[in-house]
């Protein structure tokens, strides 16, 4: 009882001691430490048999009692694990202090043996360390440790027990070089584990350096010791007092618990550093014994055993490493070409399967069909009940449909929720057939959750292309995507088959997009200009909205609903916007100079893209200046869903619109589904009733009333400026003005003219005969 409470306490103090050296003052302490470890090597080079050699071991004794016991009294885990470190340090303490022993076996004095033995022991525990902190072994780590073992036991046998065995006489001179092998083997293991750990924790970085200090003193003794070995080799000696102040100051460091915990990430790409080391381990005693003699029979059949499951481990690691080398290979190659959700082939694999089809196909004879489709609604399902939901239904699809198709027809996930399919066809039944299959597929509720189905519709592409006709993969996709969206026009739940008038229209768009962007930056779009209608009767002209038009030498007159789509998708609708805007108060400014009339107004649309820019405000700030037009004469028109959508973002944008005296105009008003709420969140001027309200009059008896009272509505909070679109009839221009509707707008006061033509016209409204 009373020793173990003895050694509670001296534990206690221990823990202390190390506690006060990891303090705020250790950076004093080490800088102090270093001055002391400084002297005590000079008192040993000039004194090592008296004071200054008493002096030596009794420090050397004390720091590898701090070696041995700091890591395990700061915390470090697992005990196991490091108990090997601290039995090293026993060990090593045990060789200090037989220094004057004289017991030895053949050339292998009684320190060369405990030092020998404390390597060993360092070795077992990096490599036990290592495994700990990489999760677990495998059987290649295994075969790694057992190619270390066996050089490690080849060295053992060639340089000391293989002379004992024969009765021969080994050269003292092979003993001194497994010093520096050993240390090579310990600081390839320690490097290997710096490596797993991820990052140089401080204990880390001492316990390298102080390993590679090791290697330059041992090699430097033993290099002397062979060369000379009557030179006095005690200032080299000298310097192990810096290995071990190098290690006790890696053990009494906080981080050095670190040095046992895995990393957060597992995954380590070290594996070759691991390879390295181990090897380094194994292979290097192995090419020491090359420089030792054989003693005997017994020494050559050992050394024959030995070499020969030497080289087994080598050569079944090396099979291992080219078995895990392609095995990684083929997962990459996978993973490049195969959608991780589905498993299915990806689109950069989807291209390439397409070319090999397509060339089969051609020598063949055969045509290729490509069906692209895609899930009606998928948003409403992620919306709805999570992107979970929507990632199982993707994935049920990838799994049941094959089943639908033939065995030689590729399924492959184009992205989102669009799915594609190659199939070899006689011609277009055959793949009419395949499109029925599929659509047949979707008529059964497919699996969004555990428990939950959901019914799912399709919109369908199919491209039917011929044996050996012109068309890469790209375009022959796009023909199907092109069909595919046909179909969602449509109605959707339905498939479209790609063809002339499809193909027409695809070639159309495609000339007009080689083209708008160099018509938009020439200035080359023009205006057309819509009157609207005000003052009693709606007799006078108020302002005109301005219409793009685009009138190409080569393609002709093309359709707004053919070039302002396409300006969207080719990220040109906010440069388009931009030029209709200049264009629009330039004309007016002029119409104004011309006319004497200085208080007609122009409305022009603008498009989400142009709000969102943070510098809209600035650009319509220029073009009112560039035409000398005032603020007031501009009514900027924007669609109800783009201001419910963007209109907490957009509200600065506004506001500052407002200040220059710009109206803002609500457009379409009665087609989106916050109509109340963006009236009253907004900074709403004007507000356009929308055609489908018009269209009414005259047909529904109650849409006068109806119309009547949105007016009422939008005049109550404010807004006076409230424009009917879509007048087209005297009866329905009638009915505005009973209803006390203040301004109308539609083809009843004449279809869009040039600017020329209104100039002409003055402002007298023209009415069809």
């Amino acid at each position: 009882m009373a020793i173990a409470a003895a050694m509670r306490r001296i534990a206690s103090v221990g823990t202390r001691v190390i506690e006060i050296c990891a303090g705020p003052i250790r950076p004093w302490l080490i800088g102090l430490g270093f001055v002391w470890a400084a002297g005590i090597a000079v008192a040993f080079a000039r004194d090592p048999s008296g004071v200054g050699g008493m002096i030596f071991f009794v420090s050397a004794a004390v720091l590898i009692l701090i070696i041995s016991f700091g890591p395990i009294l700061l915390g470090a885990r697992p005990r196991r694990i490091w108990a090997l470190e601290t039995l090293a340090g026993i060990t090593l303490l045990l060789s200090l202090l037989g220094q004057s022993l004289m017991w030895r076996i053949g050339p292998l004095t009684y320190v060369d043996l405990t030092y020998f033995a404390a390597y060993i022991l360092l070795l077992l525990w990096l490599l036990l360390l290592s495994r700990h902190v990489g999760g677990g072994g495998d059987r290649t780590s295994v075969l790694d440790s057992a190619g270390a073992a066996v050089g490690l036991s080849l060295a053992l046998w060639s340089t000391a027990l293989a002379p004992i065995a024969d009765g021969s006489t080994l050269p003292s001179s092979v003993v001194y070089l497994v010093y520096p092998t050993v240390d090579v083997a310990l600081l390839a293991l320690a490097t290997h584990l710096a490596m797993r750990l991820g990052r140089l924790h401080p204990a880390m970085m001492w316990l390298l350096a102080s390993f590679l200090l090791q290697l330059t003193i041992d090699t430097a003794h033993s290099v002397v010791r062979i060369v000379s070995p009557d030179t006095n080799t005690a200032p080299i000696f000298a310097a192990f007092i810096f290995w071990l102040y190098g290690l006790a100051v890696a053990a009494t460091d906080p981080s050095v618990v670190e040095l046992s915990r895995q990393p957060s990430d597992t995954r380590h790409g070290h594996g070759s550093l691991r390879t390295a080391a181990l090897l380094m381990l194994g292979v290097s005693p192995a090419i020491l014994t090359v420089a030792v003699p054989v003693s005997g029979m017994n020494d050559r059949m050992v050394r024959t055993v030995l070499v020969a499951l030497l080289l087994t481990l080598l050569m079944v690691r090396l099979w291992r490493t080219m078995a895990a080398l392609s095995r990684a290979e083929a997962d990459s190659h996978h993973r490049a070409t195969h959608d991780e959700l589905t498993g299915l082939l990806n689109r950069a694999a989807l291209a390439g399967r397409l070319d090999q089809l397509l060339a089969a196909n051609a020598v063949a004879g055969r045509a290729t069909a490509v069906l692209f489709f895609d899930c009606d609604d998928f948003k409403y399902v992620n919306d709805t009940w999570g992107h979970q939901a929507g990632d199982t239904l993707l994935r049920d699809i990838a799994i049941r449909l094959p089943a639908c198709l033939g065995p030689h027809d590729t399924l492959a996930r184009q992205g989102g929720d669009e799915f594609v399919v190659l199939a070899t066809v006689d011609g277009l039944p055959e793949a009419v057939m395949l499109a029925d299959r599929v659509e047949a597929f979707f008529d059964e509720p497919l699996q969004i959750l555990p428990g939950r189905v959901h019914a799912v519709t399709t919109s369908m592409g199919l491209v039917v292309t011929p044996p050996g006709a012109e068309g890469t993969t790209q375009e022959i996709l796009g023909r199907a995507d092109l069909a595919m969206y046909e179909a969602k026009a449509g109605g959707r739940a339905r498939y479209v088959v790609f063809d002339q008038h499809l193909e027409q229209g695809s070639r159309t768009r495609s000339a007009v997009g080689d083209r708008l962007e160099e018509a938009v930056h020439d200035g080359v779009i023009g205006l057309e200009l819509q009157p609207i209608m005000g003052g009693e009767g709606y007799t006078s002209v108020v302002g005109w909205e301005a219409l793009a038009r685009w009138n190409d030498p080569d393609l002709g007159a093309v359709p707004p609903d053919v070039f302002v789509p396409l300006a969207e998708q080719l990220g040109l609708i906010a440069d388009l916007g931009e030029a209709v805007l200049r264009r629009a108060c330039l004309d007016l400014a002029r119409l104004h100079r011309l006319s004497g009339e200085d208080d007609l107004a122009i409305f022009v649309n603008v498009s989400p893209a142009q709000l969102w820019r943070t510098d809209f405000g600035a650009v319509v700030r220029d073009a009112l200046s560039s035409a000398g037009l005032p603020g007031r004469c501009l009514r900027l028109e924007l669609t109800e869903t783009l201001l419910v959508d963007k209109g907490s973002a957009a509200l600065g944008t506004l506001e500052e619109l407002r200040a220059l005296g710009v109206a803002i105009c609500l457009d379409d008003f009665g087609t989106g589904y916050a109509s109340l709420a963006t009236l009253l969140r907004l900074p709403i001027d004007c507000v356009k009733l929308d055609k489908s309200l018009t269209a009414r009059l005259g047909e529904d008896p109650a849409a006068p009333r109806q119309v009547r009272a949105v007016i009422d509505l939008i005049v109550s909070l404010g807004i006076d400026l409230v424009i009917a679109e879509g007048v087209e009839t005297e009866e329905q221009e009638q009915l505005l003005h009973e209803v006390g509707c203040p301004m109308t707008q539609g083809w009843l006061y004449g279809r869009p003219s040039s600017f020329e033509a209104v100039l002409a016209a003055r402002t007298a409204p023209v009415r069809p005969s």
